[in-house]
C-alpha cells in the first residue's frame, strides 16, 4: 500500500462521532478527580464508523474528515509520551503512515501503554463494559474482534479481559508503535484519566468479582488486613524508606505484605474483596480499592504535594464509589539532594518516611486493633 500523508485537525470524538449514523450514547455522571471534586454529565457512546487509522497511543483519525480525536486517548499525551508519530502544531497534526489494513470489524479498546494497573481498569477496559452496556449485539457477536494492546497480554491483563466475557478467540493484539487502518472501526468513550465515572466503576468490578469470586467459592468479608507493598520496586517510587521499623506495626496488627504486581488478577480481586482493612502508599495496586466490600477500610499513606494538588483525589472518590471509607495519613518525603526534581514523575516518586507510633495511634483510631498475640507479647518484653 502506499504510504498515507495525513494533514487534519485536533478534535474530540464527540465533535466527529456525534451525527454518525451508527451511534448509539447514554448520559452518565463523572467526578472530577482533584480538590473540588465537580461532578457533571457525559454521554458515554459506541460508534462504528468505516476507515478509521489507529495510530500512537490508539489515537484514532476518521479519514473522512481528517480529524484525530485526541481524547481518546490519556491527556496531554504529548507530554507523557513525546515520541508520537503525529506531530502536533496548535490545532492540526501531521502524519506519514504506512499502516497495517484490517478489515474489521473491530471494536477499539487500546490498552496499558504505561502498564500502569488503576488506568487499565478505569479508562481502557472500562470501554469493555461500555460497549456491553451499549451494544450487547457487538459484544457478543463472534464476528467482532477487539483490538488490545499487546501489553494487554501479559497475565494480570488477560486474566481481566477473560472476567469480563471476553473470549480469548476475539482478542488481536496490537502495539502502539504501528499505525493500524480499520475498514470497519467500532470506537467506544474512552473514560478520561482526570475523572471517575461511579456506574462505570461499578460495572467493571461488579463483572470480575462475579468472575474471579464464583469461579472459586469465596466470598467476601473474611476480614483480611492488606498492606499493598512496593518494596519490590528496584528505585525510588513511593516506597517506605524505614521499612524495618514499619514492618513491626504491621506484623502486631497482623497485615498481609504483598506485592500486587506478583499477584494474578484472581488474587488481587479475591484478596481485596475478602479485606476489611487496606493500607498502602499512592499507587496503581490501590486500584483494587474497587473491589472491596462496602464498609471495608483504606488508610492511604499519602505525602503533602499529592493532598495539596488533588492527586490524593482519585482513591478517596474511588472508595466513595465503592462504600469504603477512606482515610490518609500525610507523611514526609526522602529528599536526595543529587536528584533533579523538575520532572513531575521523578518528584511524585520520592519515597516516603512513615513514623511508626503514629501509623499505630491512626489505625487504633481507625478500629483497627493490634492482634490478641501482638499485645500479649509486648507486655512480656515490658515485663522482661
Amino acid at each position: 500500500m502506499k504510504p498515507y500523508a495525513i494533514h487534519g485537525f485536533l478534535s474530540d470524538d464527540g465533535a466527529v462521532l456525534g451525527d454518525a449514523t451508527d451511534r448509539v450514547s447514554q448520559p452518565s455522571k463523572r467526578i472530577r478527580l482533584d480538590r473540588d471534586a465537580a461532578r457533571e454529565a457525559v454521554d458515554l457512546f459506541v460508534a462504528r464508523v468505516p476507515d478509521v487509522l489507529v495510530t500512537s497511543s490508539y489515537l484514532p483519525i476518521e479519514m473522512a474528515s481528517g480529524r484525530m480525536m485526541l481524547n481518546q486517548s490519556y491527556h496531554d499525551i504529548a507530554y507523557w509520551f513525546p515520541d508520537m508519530r503525529p506531530r502536533l502544531d496548535g490545532e492540526r497534526f501531521r502524519l506519514e503512515s504506512d499502516p497495517v489494513v484490517l478489515d474489521g470489524p473491530y471494536v477499539l479498546i487500546g490498552g496499558p501503554i504505561d502498564r500502569v494497573w488503576y488506568h487499565w481498569l478505569v479508562s481502557w477496559c472500562a470501554r469493555i463494559s461500555i460497549l456491553r452496556l451499549l451494544r450487547p449485539d457487538l459484544f457478543s457477536d463472534p464476528e467482532v474482534r477487539f483490538l488490545i494492546s499487546y501489553e494487554a497480554g501479559e497475565a494480570q491483563f488477560r486474566e481481566s479481559l477473560m472476567a469480563m466475557g471476553v473470549a480469548e478467540d476475539r482478542l488481536h493484539f496490537v502495539s502502539h508503535g504501528f499505525d493500524y487502518l480499520l475498514k470497519d472501526a467500532i470506537l467506544v468513550t474512552f473514560p478520561d484519566q482526570r475523572f471517575l465515572y461511579p456506574d462505570v466503576v461499578r460495572a467493571v468490578a461488579s463483572d470480575m468479582k462475579a468472575h474471579f469470586l464464583d469461579n472459586t467459592g469465596s466470598r467476601p468479608s473474611s476480614g483480611r488486613r492488606i498492606f499493598a507493598s512496593r518494596q519490590s520496586i528496584d528505585h525510588p517510587k513511593r516506597r517506605v524508606a524505614n521499612w524495618d521499623a514499619l514492618r513491626e506495626v504491621l506484623d502486631a496488627f497482623g497485615f498481609e505484605v504483598v506485592s500486587m504486581g506478583a499477584e494474578s488478577a484472581a488474587s488481587q480481586v479475591r484478596m481485596f474483596a475478602e479485606a476489611e482493612f487496606v493500607l498502602g502508599v499512592h499507587g496503581s495496586d490501590l486500584a483494587n480499592l474497587a473491589f472491596c466490600e462496602p464498609g471495608a477500610t483504606a488508610l492511604v499513606i499519602e505525602n503533602e504535594r499529592n493532598v495539596y494538588h488533588g492527586i490524593s483525589a482519585s482513591l478517596d472518590i474511588l472508595c466513595q464509589i465503592t462504600g469504603v471509607r477512606y482515610d490518609c495519613l500525610v507523611v514526609d518525603e526522602v529528599v536526595d539532594p543529587d536528584t533533579d526534581y523538575s520532572n513531575f514523575p521523578v518528584v511524585h516518586n520520592r519515597d516516603v518516611i512513615v513514623p511508626p507510633e503514629i501509623l499505630r495511634e491512626r489505625l487504633i483510631a481507625l478500629g483497627c486493633l493490634p492482634l490478641p498475640s501482638a499485645v500479649e507479647r509486648s507486655v512480656a518484653r515490658v515485663k522482661a
